[in-house]
């Protein structure tokens, strides 16, 4: 148990959370396992859960399509990132912030194990101890902006180069 708050500790959803609160919060959540190649969520359901990886490697998977036009029945998926437990990732995080689509597909490239926290058992236990929920929120959010901030990195990159690309031609 020592070894498992360690790893929780190091965990950004923590951040600032006394190991009493992380038991605490451990408590609305359920240790889910699943094996190599399974697919723990898919991109366009609606999510109810967020996930903290305790053991093993995930990939991020998302389906490159343009709105509006026709795809293949096979479409094209692309590996977007891999998460590792040595990096205490959380995943579907904006499930607990709002009620919308998976924006990518979750894979199981090893055998994982992981803590799943449902939207709802969340929404309690912030409503019951106000102090976790701020905490875990405010968390959340840096979590979020430091993804779209690198979305955005990554947009400048891609718009440059395209850019550089139309112009030679």
């Amino acid at each position: 148990m020592e070894e498992l708050m360690g790893h929780l500790s190091e965990t950004d959803l923590f951040n600032g959370l006394t190991v009493e609160q992380i038991r605490k919060v451990l408590t609305i959540s359920r240790k889910v396992n699943f094996n190599k190649n399974e697919v723990i969520m898919e991109e366009g359901q609606i999510g109810d859960a967020m996930y903290i990886i305790i053991e093993g490697v995930v990939q991020v998977i998302k389906t490159l399509t343009l709105k509006g036009v026709e795809e293949d029945s096979d479409g094209k998926n692309k590996v977007f990132t891999r998460l590792d437990a040595k990096q205490h990732p959380v995943f579907g995080e904006i499930a607990l912030l709002e009620e919308s689509e998976r924006t990518a597909t979750v894979m199981a490239e090893t055998d994982c194990v992981f803590y799943e926290i449902r939207k709802d058992d969340f929404l309690r236990l912030a409503e019951s101890d106000y102090e976790i929920g701020y905490r875990i929120l405010l968390n959340l959010a840096r979590i979020v902006s430091s993804r779209l901030r690198k979305v955005n990195e990554d947009a400048i990159k891609l718009t440059t180069v395209l850019s550089l690309v139309l112009r030679e031609n």
